[in-house]
């Protein structure tokens, strides 16, 4: 009978792993994949799961980000602890596993590629952003079955076209996967597979493997538009910055670290209206802005803020690309 992950398990493990106890926290695992439960539940059940939580509570204003580096430092070593200590499974093919070029949560990428081994499937994992050159080159010389890639911010779709074109051009098929992915991104981004989840992973390369996918080997078409508007976030942020501060009375009391922030904050707005447009996906960018939100009234500040940065990017946005303008405007129109 396969054991579970025990449901006081992963609280122990967050306790030990922010209490900075790494060496504990890492035997917990070891001690329930002796005790019988599967490598691909502790990854799934208890890795995956302490990260997400990780996520939420430095969301919350609960943890720094110096918290979530030390939990995350343990789990990579967790993670590296149990791939060492699980028996060796035959391996079938070869499948490269990347992060999308520009983003570095390899630790997710790196637990898919051990979950996607631990089924049997042959993987070379290659970590955070890997530079698309750098990629083609190594598919050159291994010639795998298929390139994996993850993609878990939206910032990053770029880099996720990138990367596929890099396959493409030697006649690999690419699987995509992420939490910044869906079926639809992917196939605009040039993957020729999404999975949701490992499993769903495993089955496509399986079936590959047997019935290798035909493969496009032009180039990802991306709007040429919100290339541009990517490319001008930060011009664009300083030019929203010098009409909010004149026209948003509460700047007036920011100092300069909240100034610095609210300056990323225009930046992330602009690339983020930019991702939606590379995909033709409008929910990319409201996920976004709820998530700002969110984390702006953890730490007090009004949604009127979120409100004005808009209104002040408005005018500045319809030369670029009139969707995002409309999109912007829509936004900024919602609080109203």
């Amino acid at each position: 009978m396969t054991r579970s992950v025990p449901a006081t398990a992963l609280t122990r493990y967050l306790d030990l792993a922010i209490s900075g106890e790494q060496r504990p926290a890492v035997r917990l695992v070891l001690d329930q994949f002796d005790e019988g439960v599967p490598a691909e539940l502790l990854i799934g059940e208890l890795l995956r799961a302490a990260q997400s939580e990780v996520g939420e509570r430095w969301h919350r204003g609960e943890w720094s980000t110096a918290d979530e580096h030390l939990v995350t430092g343990v789990s990579q070593a967790s993670l590296e602890a149990l791939a060492a200590t699980a028996p060796a499974v035959a391996a079938e093919g070869l499948v490269v596993v990347a992060c999308a070029e520009g983003d570095w949560h390899s630790l997710a990428s790196q637990m898919f590629a051990e979950l996607l081994r631990s089924s049997g499937q042959g993987v070379v994992y290659l970590g955070a952003s890997t530079p698309a050159e750098d990629v083609e080159r190594f598919i050159e010389r291994r010639r795998p079955d298929a390139l994996t890639i993850t993609c878990n911010l939206a910032l990053a779709y770029v880099g996720t076209a990138r990367l596929s074109d890099a396959a493409h051009r030697h006649g690999v098929p690419v699987l995509a996967g992420g939490r910044a992915l869906t079926e639809a991104r992917a196939a605009a981004l040039g993957a020729d597979a999404w999975a949701p989840d490992a499993a769903a992973g495993a089955a496509i390369l399986r079936l590959w493997r047997r019935d290798p996918p035909a493969v496009d080997r032009g180039p990802v078409l991306l709007d040429h538009a919100a290339l541009e508007l990517d490319a001008r976030a930060v011009e664009l942020a300083d030019l929203a910055f010098d009409h909010l501060a004149q026209h948003f009375p509460a700047m007036g009391g920011y100092d300069d670290r909240q100034r610095r922030r609210t300056h990323e904050d225009l930046v992330y707005i602009v690339r983020f209206l930019a991702a939606a447009r590379l995909v033709d996906d409008d929910e990319v960018f409201r996920t976004f802005r709820a998530w700002l939100e969110r984390l702006l009234a953890v730490r007090e500040v009004p949604v009127a803020a979120v409100t004005a940065g808009l209104d002040s990017l408005v005018p500045l946005l319809r030369d670029v690309d009139e969707h995002a303008w409309r999109l912007a405007t829509s936004a900024a129109g919602s609080h109203a």
